[in-house]
């Protein structure tokens, strides 16, 4: 059933509750800006501004519904009113709007995940005495920031603001029973607003369950599913934190998790996209139904769901040791392993087999990989994808011995790149650009010329100096090419971007000495904490600062032997 109204309206005689297979709070500061643009507009214009549908759910109580979709902009509403109240001037109001809106501590008329429960009490009172443990908190915190900048700034009356909130239109959905919001929610959502994938199978899957199967999995589903938000909040939090490039990244969601499972699961695309999840799932479960395979539809709701949660547990694990392990911090942070390969380094972490030390190399699995990403995703990019996905779902589908996965994965480093072929390219390459793979070289060897590893902490201490690529000879230079025994400027400009003339420093550094003459970079070079930058003004100045096109050359020669055998197919410089 439903009603168009207001939001005044919409609040009467209603306590609300997020179920605890939603997702946490996701809104970022410009959702928040999103929206009171909107509250303004309908101030300006005096009218009624629509801001979306709000599908609820009957509980055992009666006056208190669960969110099945508006969570979000409920959660800021609420939010935002109780900013507004905190800035209104008389007592009366603030006790009623308080009481209409916001409930008392102990009856919200929001409450949010249980887990965030105490973090938002706290918002509300505005007397905020914790730090915020998880992703949806710091987006709680965001937003009541955000809110009260509005206030402080843009807000001349505040009681005037309440009221064009009191005045949004909404449509509101009630139903009996959960089932029935859900196929609700997904009707809606379907017609125009941008949800996610991993929604819509939730929804899809549920919706499956109970019509067919007389709801034999909502439960699961629904549990499932609230676990697999929650790892994804930790997943995006720690790839913050760590700084992890590619889950750090504004592009990286939940659907990420959805295309990396599905690539485990099924057999359909080595790189499929998330929409291709969705009609890859649906025409299944349509299928098994048209068929009237009970059993069938049965076992594949139950094995889908089980898979993508422990997937996701898992992925979630791997990447949490990156906080508290250096060679995965190495992995992911410094290294910046390539996604393409997550499937693969998810299930060998699902079966606990990275730790495992393969019986003919004498390699830890996990290292082995090190040398795979270093030599064909860094080196070749995007190559050996469909090998890599047909791995990640065998190793899903059946159990593989150490001796099995050590021949695939030696067969694959082998195949895509031979230790030649490897050789050529870090002799001849212009990977002045490729910062990920010159860090890794870079670090690495600074690592082997001391002797010993980075600990966990001198790693972060390192990275957070932000390394740059530099120039030994520099790329606007001040000085005649022919002078330091270059042909001409052609015969510089083809040799400025090899090895040889590449080293590693500290973005502060880097910027200080800019392109200043060789000379003048050599104390900027000592002071360096990368051991192979600072040793190399050692050297630089014993030969009096001198750096011509034959160092620049027997440099090359000589970096290139050494990373040829620690990266080659066996890993014979570990």
């Amino acid at each position: 059933m439903s009603t168009s109204q207001n939001i005044t309206q919409f609040f009467a005689n209603k306590f609300l509750e997020v179920p605890k297979y939603q997702r946490s709070y996701a809104w970022e500061r410009q959702n928040v800006i999103d929206l009171f643009n909107d509250i303004k507009e309908a101030l300006e214009t005096k009218s009624s501004h629509y801001v979306g549908t709000f599908v609820l759910a009957k509980t055992d109580k009666k006056d208190v519904f669960n969110i099945v979709d508006g969570q979000q902009r409920l959660t800021t509403i609420v939010m935002f009113i109780s900013v507004i109240i905190s800035f209104l001037k008389n007592n009366d109001d603030k006790s009623y709007y308080k009481r209409y809106y916001i409930g008392q501590s102990d009856a919200l008329k929001l409450l949010p995940l249980e887990r965030d429960r105490d973090f938002y009490r706290q918002i509300l009172a505005n007397d905020i005495s914790s730090e915020p443990i998880s992703r949806s908190q710091k987006n709680l915190l965001n937003a009541h920031e955000e809110m009260r900048n509005i206030l402080s700034s843009h807000v001349k009356d505040p009681l005037e603001l309440l009221n064009a909130i009191g005045e949004l239109s909404i449509l509101e959905f009630v139903e009996e029973k959960e089932s029935d919001a859900i196929r609700i929610f997904q009707t809606v959502n379907d017609r125009g607003r941008d949800l996610s994938r991993m929604d819509k199978i939730k929804s899809l899957l549920y919706y499956f369950s109970n019509k067919h199967l007389s709801g034999k999995h909502d439960e699961a589903i629904n549990n499932s599913f609230g676990q697999i938000f929650e790892l994804y909040d930790s997943i995006k939090s720690t790839g913050e934190t760590q700084e992890i490039d590619v889950i750090s990244s504004k592009q990286f969601s939940e659907d990420d998790l959805l295309r990396h499972h599905h690539i485990c699961f099924s057999e359909e695309s080595f790189e499929p996209t998330s929409q291709q999840v969705f009609e890859n799932v649906k025409s299944k479960l349509i299928q098994l139904r048209n068929d009237k395979d009970v059993v069938g539809l049965d076992a594949y709701i139950f094995t889908y769901t089980k898979s993508l949660l422990e997937y996701a547990t898992a992925f979630n694990t791997l990447v949490g040791k990156s906080a508290t392990d250096a060679c995965y911090y190495k992995l992911f942070s410094v290294q910046g392993i390539s996604a393409v390969y997550y499937p693969v380094i998810t299930q060998l972490e699902k079966n606990s087999l990275l730790e495992e030390v393969l019986p003919i190399q004498g390699m830890r699995i996990l290292d082995l990989i090190e040398i795979i990403d270093v030599r064909v995703f860094k080196v070749r990019d995007y190559a050996g994808k469909k090998f890599a996905a047909k791995f990640a779902y065998n190793l899903n589908q059946k159990t593989w011995t150490l001796e099995k996965i050590e021949e695939h994965l030696h067969w694959f480093n082998s195949n895509e790149i031979s230790n030649d072929k490897f050789r050529d390219y870090l002799s001849t390459y212009e990977y002045h650009r490729s910062t990920g793979l010159l860090r890794t070289l870079f670090i690495d060897y600074c690592e082997r010329i001391k002797g010993k590893k980075f600990t966990l902490e001198e790693l972060k201490k390192l990275m957070r100096t932000e390394p740059t690529i530099e120039h030994i000879l520099s790329q606007t230079p001040k000085f005649k090419p022919r002078a330091f025994g270059f042909a001409n400027t052609e015969d510089f400009e083809n040799k400025m971007h090899l090895i040889g003339n590449l080293t590693i420093l500290e973005k502060s550094t880097n910027s200080a000495i800019k392109n200043s003459d060789l000379v003048e970079k050599l104390k900027g070079y000592g002071s360096s904490k990368f051991k192979m930058t600072s040793m190399l003004a050692t050297d630089l100045t014993q030969s009096g600062g001198s750096f011509k096109k034959n160092d620049l050359d027997n440099r090359s020669r000589a970096l290139v032997d050494d990373f040829s055998k620690r990266w080659c197919t066996t890993g014979q410089g570990n």
